[in-house]
């Protein structure tokens, strides 16, 4: 099972296959805010990239 949803950053459609965290949840209503895996990547590699340049 999965549900289809709307990447929060890049706006494109998207599914949550059953067992990741972000269709916990989605199915729980407990986050109103979901990322593909593009855009997990992309957030994650700025978050330790600006990280390392305030050091």
């Amino acid at each position: 099972m999965h549900y289809e949803v709307i990447c929060t950053s890049c706006k494109r459609t998207f599914k949550l296959s059953e067992g990741e965290e972000q269709y916990k949840q989605y199915k729980e209503r407990k986050s109103h805010l979901f990322y593909c895996e593009n855009c997990k990547h992309k957030i994650r590699f700025d978050a330790i990239r600006n990280f390392f340049r305030n050091y």
